[in-house]
């Protein structure tokens, strides 16, 4: 069954080579059968953030800072799912069942675990492949999740349900539809992908990123790398969830977690960069 699960969701990639990260910007590859899909992203600059004009800003977001990935990054084509979170946990690594509250399991995004669940996952992904997995950066986040764009999403200035599985609460001027499939997480890939080929980066399950918080973030790292001062008792998540406010998840929207908060809105997504 598992296999099966993770079949849906990895459509004709390729077991990685230890050069996959050479390949050009688009490549798919996995390192194993219950491994993620991986994307490789180009190399490049953004702006990271939010200017001070742009509807919905939190003070958090900015002030905007340029920065530049000029190294070879993977980033996971779809947030986990539970059929890979349900292997790492079969074979031991991954202690947390991870209750799906019976919004779906297979090919539905992991939820109900923290950020020390999202280490064991990539710690397991690593031995398994002996290849460095890992939670991405908040400034590799927001550059993979952007896709080139400046708008509020990676599609534009106004959201669009037809990228984004978010807003689906009926309360608080969320989108609403009766005819809508997907009340809470929908299955990976269900909705569009953003220009860099990634699914879900807006909506569906919180992602947990590796960074420590800061209230100011023109102080952090500019070439990719993440935060390891600040508050360390808060860690990031970003891109909201099914139950967020599409405002909520604009692409510069950072919001702070402790890092052993667990809810059924909050998942996570890998990166490889070497």
């Amino acid at each position: 069954m598992l296999l099966l699960a993770a079949l849906l969701i990895v459509p004709l990639a390729a077991t990685a080579q230890p050069d996959s990260l050479s390949k050009r910007p688009g490549t798919e590859f996995t390192d194993c059968p219950d491994c993620p899909v991986m994307v490789i992203v180009p190399k490049g600059s953004f702006m990271m953030g939010s200017p001070a004009s742009e509807k919905g800003r939190d003070d958090v977001e900015g002030p905007q800072r340029k920065v530049t990935i000029k190294y070879p990054l993977a980033v996971g084509k779809f947030e986990v799912t539970f059929a890979q979170w349900d292997a790492c946990h079969v074979d031991g690594a991954c202690m947390n069942p991870a209750d799906d509250e019976k919004h779906g399991r297979g090919d539905f995004p992991v939820s109900d675990v923290d950020w020390f669940d999202a280490h064991a996952y990539v710690d397991w992904l690593s031995k398994k492949t002996g290849l460095h997995y890992r939670l991405l950066s908040e400034a590799e986040w927001e550059y993979s999740a952007r896709a080139g764009s400046r708008e509020q999403y990676s599609w534009g200035r106004e959201f669009q349900r037809a990228y984004g599985n978010t807003g689906s609460l009926e309360c608080c001027n969320g989108y609403t539809d009766a005819n809508d499939p997907w009340a809470t997480t929908a299955p990976v890939g269900k909705f569009k992908a953003n220009k860099f080929g990634l699914f879900d980066t807006t909506g569906n399950v919180w992602e947990w990123i590796e960074d420590c918080w800061s209230e100011t973030p023109a102080t952090a790292p500019t070439d990719g790398s993440p935060r390891k001062d600040g508050e360390c008792d808060y860690k990031i998540m970003r891109g909201g969830s099914w139950a967020s406010l599409p405002v909520r998840s604009r692409m510069s929207f950072r919001q702070a977690y402790v890092p052993d908060d667990r809810s059924n809105t909050i998942g996570f997504r890998v990166a490889r960069s070497e």
